[in-house]
């Protein structure tokens, strides 16, 4: 299933309610084939994060798109997904795949430990990050394409560059080794 994962992994980014949710949704997907991240980081009841996560379901099938949730495992078994997001911090609290081989396990990494904790855990997806200075963390420095290339070529999956991407960047991506690139702003609108 991975190795026919599209170029674009987008992760969802803020919305007014969940009709602005859904035609946001609506309105990435029709532009491509792309995973598609639920990251709902101002959403602290569970029950609105699934109604969103049977919203964004729907969608998904309908438009044949992957999906894959950033919640807690708990979470993650009430709903109906694809698959699984951890984040860096998330990842290092297990030491055993949290969900089961039929599902997708997606996690985001900073450092070579992460992303070897990841294969471990037997992650199928990657995200390596910041690839370059996000407006989210100005003064950060990316890692810039080199070194992207050289850890993800450490491992045998999947990887995704994030921070600071635009759609424009996927041939450095794909140049580098990755999968392609993940972003919020480039297209979630």
């Amino acid at each position: 299933m991975t190795s026919l994962l599209p170029h674009f992994y987008m992760i969802t980014g803020k919305f007014e309610d969940r009709d602005d949710f859904a035609n946001r949704l609506e309105r990435a997907l029709e532009e491509g084939e792309k995973v598609v991240q639920l990251r709902c980081k101002n959403i602290d009841d569970p029950d609105e994060y699934l109604a969103l996560a049977n919203i964004a379901s729907q969608i998904c099938k309908r438009q044949g798109a992957t999906l894959l949730l950033a919640t807690t495992v708990d979470i993650f078994g009430q709903a109906e997904a694809d698959g699984l997001h951890l984040t860096s911090q998330t990842l290092h609290q297990y030491e055993n795949r949290p969900v089961p081989a039929d599902k997708l396990l997606s996690v985001s990494c900073h450092t070579e430990e992460d992303m070897m904790l990841a294969e471990k855990l037997g992650a199928d997806i990657l995200l390596l990050s910041p690839v370059k200075e996000t407006s989210s963390h100005p003064g950060v420095p990316g890692i810039g394409w080199e070194k992207f290339a050289q850890m993800a070529a450490r491992v045998g999956k999947p990887v995704y560059a994030l921070g600071g991407m635009q759609a424009s960047d996927l041939d450095d991506a794909i140049e580098a080794g990755g999968q392609g690139v993940a972003a919020i702003s480039s297209f979630w609108k």
